[in-house]
């Protein structure tokens, strides 16, 4: 598990130092840094897998980035060498990153790393996930794609491995196929959702249908909404990372395309993955994964292991709150700007209703 992780001279931070949990909400506005945090846990990932001397940052992320020097921060600081640094606390072991870009190769990040990095593993589904396809890609059976296209894929491989799921995420007694696994969560988030998958090798593709108990025939995951979509990505990961060891998951935006209810049973569901043994690290805008997390954690006695980051922007800088969770699941403070846009828009139509009757 990831423990903590210091960040110098990277983007927006020119010094960050966040200690992590088993689950680690980054909330905030945008632009606020949030993005950051998760960008550098993934270079830091990329880096220890590297075998050469340079990592592709662009290829890290996921995203292109164009040259490496847009990621040093332009409130630069002095560090011990190179232009940023890493230190990530995975359980006991420190490990510092430092990336340095050569002058004359100013397109490559080369990086030096000191300590070694223990056997964990680090999934990423990103913001931009697929949405509904008449089909998805096949092959790539141990890996979790960062826009989860391949999750149908998965949980065809799942069931043929027999792959097993923690007890404590069976919501049914009777069942060992992780499929079932997986529509009981879509069920229990989105309520009643049944599947059937088939892969076709030649073509390297995987066909899923969706049905439920009011339509006659299962459907094109086209003639469904985007929510359905989004949403098997993150149980098919989710479950899958539980059937692994030593393993973290980072989500960004799960609460995409989904009815306030069902984002606070997503909150739910990621908190029982953290209890299933798996580091969950998410990037969200939305209060109600969050109050289904602390919700969750307080049922389990787990408040102690779960960690809010706020992010704001301020003049002098970006400032990142801490926010503990109670044992009854209640949050230490609400700074401004946490999820208080209600109360001000309901202050604004009280104002309206208070002019409107005084005419």
């Amino acid at each position: 598990m990831v423990k903590s992780i210091e960040i110098k001279n990277f983007k927006c931070f020119d010094n960050l130092k966040l200690s992590l949990s088993g689950m680690t909400v980054l909330a905030g506005g945008n632009a606020a840094g949030k993005s950051t945090v998760i960008q550098a846990l993934l270079l830091a990932e990329a880096t220890a897998r590297e075998k050469g001397d340079f990592v592709d940052a662009s290829e890290a992320l996921g995203v292109a980035v164009g040259g490496p020097k847009a990621l040093i921060s332009q409130n630069c600081m002095e560090t011990p060498k190179g232009d940023f640094l890493f230190n990530v606390q995975w359980d006991e072991t420190m490990v510092t990153f430092i990336y340095t870009i050569d002058k004359l190769m100013s397109l490559k990040l080369s990086y030096s790393q000191s300590g070694n990095v223990p056997d964990t593993r680090l999934f990423y589904l990103n913001a931009e996930r697929i949405g509904p396809r008449l089909s998805y890609p096949a092959g790539i059976d141990e890996e979790i794609l960062s826009n989860g296209s391949n999750a149908a894929f998965l949980i065809d491989r799942a069931d043929m491995q027999q792959r097993k799921v923690p007890e404590c995420l069976m919501l049914t007694e009777g069942t060992s196929k992780f499929s079932t696994h997986v529509e009981n969560w879509m069920s229990a988030i989105l309520g009643d959702i049944n599947f059937s998958v088939k892969t076709d090798y030649i073509k390297a593709i995987t066909d899923i249908r969706y049905g439920n108990e009011v339509a006659g025939q299962p459907v094109l995951p086209t003639m469904t909404g985007f929510g359905i979509s989004y949403i098997l990505s993150i149980v098919t990961a989710g479950l899958w990372c539980a059937s692994l060891k030593n393993v973290s998951l980072l989500v960004e935006n799960p609460e995409a395309h989904l009815h306030p209810a069902a984002q606070s049973r997503m909150g739910k569901f990621l908190e029982c993955l953290v209890d299933a043994g798996v580091q969950i690290i998410v990037e969200t805008h939305s209060e109600h994964i969050i109050d289904g997390a602390r919700v969750q954690a307080a049922w389990l006695k787990r408040t102690d292991d779960i960690k809010i980051y706020f992010f704001a922007k301020e003049k002098e800088g970006i400032q990142v709150n801490k926010i503990d969770v109670d044992k009854n699941g209640e949050l230490s403070e609400w700074p401004k700007g946490f999820f208080d846009q209600k109360s001000q828009d309901l202050r604004d139509l009280f104002e309206i209703r208070r002019k409107n009757a005084g005419h």
